[in-house]
């Protein structure tokens, strides 16, 4: 299966997310589910990461398989990210993606964060590639993500 083809990523949380129900009450979110990234996403994450990033991505073997030039470029991606503001983009997007709130994401349990990169790589086959080179799945949630077409 092409992975850049799918239309939905679900992720199981290993940490439910608390949120507020249809009759106000608390209620928990047991997993996200992510739908492919439209234009408006790849642009959003490309004003975030700057257009060397997203270019290296699409066009460079050297990502693939988790080489020394892979580690550096997703290494300097994440520094990128590492501002606040950077940071509330990305979780914008995510949120988008999965129609939740800034919020929901922001209470996502850092266990599960590894699962939720994972799924989000998965419609950028390239990236995905990348962060799969650099660790393995922390969570039982990383290694159940489920890919729907």
């Amino acid at each position: 299966m092409n992975s850049a083809l799918l239309h939905q990523v679900t992720v199981p949380l290993s940490v439910p997310v608390t949120v507020a129900g249809a009759d106000g009450k608390p209620a928990e979110r047991t997993l996200l589910v992510l739908s492919r990234p439209k234009v408006r996403h790849a642009k959003r994450l490309a004003a975030l990461v700057g257009s060397d990033v997203i270019d290296a991505l699409i066009n460079s073997e050297d990502i693939k398989g988790g080489s020394v030039e892979g580690r550096k470029l997703i290494t300097d991606t994440l520094r990128k990210l590492l501002s606040d503001d950077r940071l509330d983009g990305l979780t914008e997007i995510i949120a988008d993606l999965s129609g939740e709130t800034a919020a929901v994401i922001d209470d996502v349990d850092a266990v599960d964060l590894p699962a939720v990169a994972m799924a989000f790589a998965g419609f950028f086959p390239a990236l995905q590639s990348a962060l799969a080179g650099l660790s393995r799945p922390t969570s039982p949630s990383a290694g159940d993500t489920t890919l729907a077409q």
